[in-house]
């Protein structure tokens, strides 16, 4: 699996069961049903969007997915899951949250631990 945005390979910061893949149809103005319950539709294009959880991450990881996600658009090269290939996308990213949840005492003073909300990637 390839996971990688602006080049910053996310994949040993996600958590077991932490990549969701959705392809999300964009249709038309006049899509809908016409007064005989029938459908009418017209796709117009479809998008990627990827949701992404992060186990729980050391204050160099937090900062390394936070900041590979802030910019306004990004980079995102993914394994496909309905070819297999890996695929470039232009994406971006809202609703960027973290918290701290505890500090682990250990040889060298320890660490912090922090957990990042589950995020989008959505195709432009």
């Amino acid at each position: 699996m390839i996971f990688t945005i602006n080049g910053v390979d996310i994949t040993p910061f996600i958590a077991f069961g932490g990549l969701q893949y959705s392809l999300n149809d964009v249709d038309a103005p006049n899509t809908g049903r016409s007064m005989d319950a029938t459908m009418h539709r017209a796709r117009v294009a479809s998008k990627v969007r990827w949701d992404v959880t992060c186990r729980p991450l050391k204050t160099d990881e937090v900062q390394t997915v936070l900041n590979a996600i802030e910019p306004e658009w990004v980079t995102v090269m993914y394994t496909n899951p309905m070819t297999g290939y890996a695929i470039t996308k232009t994406m971006y990213s809202n609703n960027r949250k973290a918290k701290f949840m505890m500090h682990r005492n250990g040889a060298n003073g320890g660490y912090d631990l922090w957990q990042i909300d589950a995020f989008p990637l959505i195709e432009r």
